[in-house]
């Protein structure tokens, strides 16, 4: 072809203000439906990912996302790594 198709770039930038504050409101909705579980730590025994999936197993029909501190668990990030529906960020990963 002498003149391909050229793509555009149609994504809007956001605010980080405004973004922190989607942030809440979509985290207080899911707070308000009972889709959110608060535990205290993440720190498990034995880095066995069939051990976590015996943990995870009344949550494992929806995606599920650990908000965890800065120093996370070793153990627990290693057997999260072969779940499928299980993601872990930090405050590291966060792009705001």
């Amino acid at each position: 072809m002498a003149h391909g198709p050229v793509f555009q770039d149609l994504t809007e930038k956001i605010n980080g203000k405004l973004r922190i504050k989607a942030i809440q409101i979509m985290l207080s909705a899911k707070l308000f439906e009972d889709r959110i579980v608060m535990i205290e730590s993440e720190e498990i025994e034995y880095l066995k990912t069939k051990y976590l999936h015996e943990i995870l197993k009344p949550y494992m029909s929806d995606r599920l996302c650990f908000l965890t501190p800065f120093e996370t668990d070793n153990n627990f990030a290693k057997a999260c790594g072969n779940l499928s529906n299980v993601s872990i960020k930090s405050p590291q990963t966060f792009n705001i």
